[in-house]
């Protein structure tokens, strides 16, 4: 009698553990499903955005693929899904795989993408696009948030200091500006017969290993930076140690490169533009040797990059709609203006 009331007691404590432990990953799948935002105040802050660019679809579509990116869950060694999904938004628009030259299997998973040159500029050199789509490991898009009153997307716990409060807006957002920007000039402009130049979308993996993405490419692919005026990485927070919100823009260049060709003529149109928009932006160089575009070799000529409307270093993450969509203008202003030939054709 007492041998079976002992096994009836074991048998009730591993029926409890197996009960606890189901109830403990029902609790887990629960707390990973992603957080229902409410998609009309996201929309509201968009169309109630300016912009010089983009109309109230274009400014719903950019925080649409935001949210699309963002919430793919793409850490560092693991960006197939949203390298396939850019993919496919890309390829409709009329860019092309570059494939790579090598089939090393260890390689890490970037993404290079070309849109022809056409008319009378698609001899001329190219310009690249950068930007990363891995995230940092701990990074939990599942938490993302939206703050109709500031107009910010922001991480649940980012005021838990025992959690992680990054939802990947490094550098998805920066991703997300180069779509939305070559999408806009595609549909608006390229696909109506305005010559421009071949453009280059670098989309790099593992930069959160050390740029192993970029080192790769430099050393395995070096031709692919052959022939370009110039690189543009978009990437690291908007507000680290700058003048935000008072710079809507930061550019990230050294003193002496600032003074000559191709990056004065950034910073030139760079004034051009924040003049007429009212918007701020500063210089600085902090930030040089920290990120991708430190590692292309000379002839990409990546001598300056821009800050992603991100803000937070790898914590307490905040994407403000305005600033994505300030983004995005910037970038479609740079490239429609830098052939000062195309200045009388554009009406903005």
């Amino acid at each position: 009698m007492l041998i079976r009331c002992a096994n009836m007691k074991s048998r009730m404590k591993r029926c409890l553990v197996v009960v606890v432990l189901l109830l403990g990953c029902s609790s887990l799948a629960d707390s990973a499903r992603p957080i229902a935002l409410d998609i009309a105040q996201i929309h509201k802050a968009a169309t109630n955005a300016k912009s010089l660019f983009l109309d109230d679809a274009g400014r719903t579509q950019a925080v649409d693929t935001f949210l699309r990116l963002v919430r793919i869950k793409g850490p560092s060694g693991q960006e197939q899904p949203v390298q396939e999904e850019l993919q496919r938004i890309l390829t409709r628009i009329g860019a092309v795989v570059v494939p790579a030259k090598s089939n090393d299997r260890e390689a890490p998973f970037n993404l290079i993408m070309e849109i022809p040159g056409l008319g009378s500029l698609a001899s001329r050199p190219g310009i690249l696009l950068n930007a990363h789509v891995d995230t940092i490991g701990r990074s939990t898009p599942e938490f993302l948030m939206f703050d109709d009153g500031s107009g910010d997307f922001y991480h649940l716990h980012e005021n838990d200091s025992e959690k992680s409060s990054s939802f990947g807006g490094d550098d998805r957002s920066g991703v997300a500006v180069i779509v939305e920007a070559v999408r806009l000039l595609q549909a608006n402009y390229w696909a109506r017969g305005a010559a421009h130049r071949r453009i280059l979308l670098v989309f790099t993996a593992e930069e959160e290993r050390g740029c192993a993405g970029a080192k790769y490419l430099s050393k395995h692919e070096p031709d692919l930076f052959a022939d370009l005026e110039i690189s543009l990485s978009i990437d690291g927070p908007l507000d680290f140690k700058s003048d935000y919100p008072r710079d809507s823009f930061v550019a990230v260049v050294s003193q002496s490169d600032s003074t000559i060709l191709p990056y004065k003529h950034v910073l030139e149109l760079m004034q051009k533009f924040c003049g007429r928009t009212g918007a701020g932006f500063s210089r600085t160089k902090t930030g040089l040797g920290m990120e991708d575009f430190a590692h292309f070799p000379a002839s990409a000529c990546a001598g300056l990059h821009l800050r992603s409307p991100v803000r937070g270093f790898h914590s307490r993450e905040r994407v403000n709609v305005q600033d994505l969509i300030n983004h995005i203008d910037l970038l479609c202003y740079l490239l429609l203006n830098w052939d000062h030939s195309l200045s009388a054709n554009i009406s903005q």
